[in-house]
């Protein structure tokens, strides 16, 4: 009993954002519209990154004080084929959840595809923990500054979402990306976000998305070998969740 009436409680805060945690500084600010990330994080959202790297992450959901959610993730090429590793920690003094996963995908020509295995184990107090596994399958394909992107996130989950993107040049300095979620037991979403280059130096992101009304904005530093960003997105009913990421590129 003690187990589902936390998970309700957790379940009432956490989910409002979204079905999938999209909880790394990127995913933030972009409504979760992979096709304009640059993070590795965001292995945990989109199985056809085309990244390799290292990536720190911290999400505090709508600013909550006992709710804090870490990352480690990492992601290496070997000549068309991508591995990605990593995990996230949700901390909360009565619960918590940890969702390592592992993903491979292909890419040549432009089209990739692939997948990622994630084990979730969840743990209420001093009760013992939980597990269940859940996979992602993605495609993805890109010819210049254009890509399209089709994702199935979560198989066989109560959270299960297929995602459609596009993503276009609106100009020299500016990427916009549009998409639609269909998820299995809430209601279909759409959100578009843009990526705006302010300087070599500095990104700014910003998103939107309906049922919930929600807007996303980031700020990255990346000097190139390595960035910072921070980001933060709103809720209509919540307060604003916040995210620092720290990437390294090779």
């Amino acid at each position: 009993m003690k187990r589902i009436l936390l998970g309700m409680l957790l379940l009432c805060v956490l989910p409002l954002a979204a079905s999938i945690d999209e909880d790394s500084a990127m995913a933030n600010a972009l409504s979760g519209l992979s096709l304009l990330s640059h993070s590795v994080a965001d292995y945990r959202i989109s199985p056809v990154m085309n990244l390799s790297g290292f990536c720190t992450n911290y999400y505090r959901p709508f600013n909550s004080p006992d709710i804090s959610i870490f990352g480690l993730h990492n992601a290496i090429r070997l000549n068309h084929l991508y591995v990605g590793i990593g995990n996230s920690y949700l901390h909360h003094a009565d619960y918590t959840r940890h969702n390592p996963y592992l993903n491979a995908h292909f890419s040549v020509l432009g089209l990739s595809v692939g997948a990622t295995g994630h084990m979730v184990y969840d743990s209420v107090a001093d009760e013992d923990g939980e597990y269940a596994w859940y996979y992602d399958l993605g495609a993805a394909l890109k010819s210049g500054d254009y890509a399209a992107e089709m994702k199935l996130l979560r198989s066989n989950s109560p959270i299960q979402q297929v995602a459609y993107s596009l993503k276009g040049k609106l100009g020299e300095d500016l990427d916009a990306a549009i998409g639609f979620v269909s998820q299995r037991d809430e209601k279909d979403y759409y959100r578009v976000a843009v990526s705006a280059y302010l300087h070599r130096f500095i990104t700014l992101y910003g998103s939107w998305q309906n049922d919930p009304n929600r807007f996303g904005m980031g700020l990255q530093v990346n000097p190139g070998k390595w960035s910072i960003m921070y980001s933060i997105r709103s809720h209509t009913a919540l307060d604003p969740g916040h995210a620092v990421s720290l990437d390294i590129y090779w």
